[in-house]
């Protein structure tokens, strides 16, 4: 009996030995545990899915952050309201920071949304340099300005110097420039020297910006760069040239945009003794109102089409099949995947332009640094 006595004791000593052992294992791993959820980032992909803009850098994103084994939520709205509730979403569900693409619908939106974004302690960082004038904690992308420019070049080309929209090669242009809204960066707890020596050797340049709704145009005195229709160039041109320009969206980007297209014309016409006679016009993202001005422009029998952002680009594109008429577009992300062009190097018809691709690689180094 003694003996049974002493194997139920030392029975019952290990049992509880290895119940010990047991908590003290769970309770290690709940630790852990709690390390990796602390660690672990959600990334809020915010975007129009109907937006061409968008298609190519959110699967871009999505590569990455799958091969990063980071994880990720896709959020979508196709007007202000919707984007708003969207970003609600995103708030409920803790992202710690949210990433959109080059998306003139997000874009539109972003002077509703950014307050929100920055109550809640959450960085949007975006494709463009405008989504941070209107509120985002940083916008990564090309010189806007200088691609106005770049595009103009390319219509007086075509126009005066009788180049073939069919091998000028597309315009693409080094984008590693990040603009961090200061008054954001401070709002969500961040120290702007501290972002600024984290990001760059990430970035070419970083920029400082506050929010507004339009960025300050030098140039602005320059009746060319007003967003109207009028001739510009030479008042006692040997020749003038119809250029009919269709902008998507009143955006502060897409806006210097056009501003700069003009005032790139004025100073070209000056200088070489021809005028352009420039019919302008915004369809505001309505697919009707942008149909109806591109018949105009073939009405007026413009002798070029100028189309701003990848929607106009791609109807531009459509109404001039067969037609002969050369169309130059600004700001298309990406004009292989939406067909515009054959290749960047030969376009190869009668549509060529500038691109605005966004290095997505490039701003998740800084969403992830």
């Amino acid at each position: 009996m003694k003996n049974i006595k002493k194997i139920i004791a030392v029975v019952l000593v290990l049992t509880m030995a290895a119940a010990m052992f047991a908590a003290c294992s769970n309770t290690s791993n709940t630790t852990d545990t709690t390390a990796d959820t602390a660690d672990t980032q959600l990334i809020g992909l915010l975007y129009d899915a109907g937006q061409d803009s968008s298609t190519s850098a959110i699967a871009a994103a999505k590569a990455y952050l799958d091969d990063k084994g980071v994880a990720y939520k896709e959020y979508t709205g196709t007007t202000v309201d919707e984007v708003s509730l969207a970003v609600d979403s995103a708030i409920a569900d803790g992202v710690t920071a949210i990433f959109t693409p080059t998306d003139n619908t997000i874009m539109t939106a972003e002077l509703t949304i950014y307050e929100k974004l920055a109550e809640a302690g959450i960085p949007h960082f975006t494709g463009a340099d405008s989504f941070a004038l209107n509120g985002a904690f940083l916008g990564y992308g090309v010189d806007y300005a200088n691609l106005g420019a770049e595009t103009a070049d390319m219509v007086y080309d075509i126009l005066v110097n009788g180049k073939d929209t069919a091998t000028l090669p597309v315009k693409t242009f080094d984008n590693g420039t990040a603009t961090i809204n200061t008054e954001i960066c401070a709002a969500i707890g961040y120290d702007f020297n501290e972002i600024s020596e984290k990001y760059a050797p990430f970035c070419q340049a970083i920029k400082e910006i506050k929010t507004a709704e339009a960025f300050e145009d030098p140039i602005a005195s320059n009746p060319a760069s007003a967003l109207t229709s009028g001739t510009i160039g030479a008042e006692n041109a040997a020749k003038t040239f119809k250029v009919g320009i269709c902008n998507y969206v009143d955006d502060a980007s897409l806006n210097q945009i056009v501003s700069n297209i003009k005032v790139q014309l004025d100073a070209l016409g000056k200088e070489n003794s021809v005028a352009f006679e420039i019919v302008y016009d915004n369809c505001n993202a309505d697919s009707n109102v942008m149909g109806q001005i591109i018949e105009n422009f073939t009405a007026d029998k413009v002798d070029l089409m100028v189309g701003v952002a990848t929607p106009v680009a791609m109807a531009m594109q459509s109404a001039t099949d067969g037609t002969g008429t050369p169309v130059v577009f600004a700001a298309v992300s990406d004009p292989i995947a939406t067909e515009l062009v054959a290749s960047l190097e030969a376009p190869g018809s009668n549509v060529t332009g500038t691109s605005d691709y966004l290095d997505t690689e490039a701003i998740f180094n800084l969403i992830l640094a």
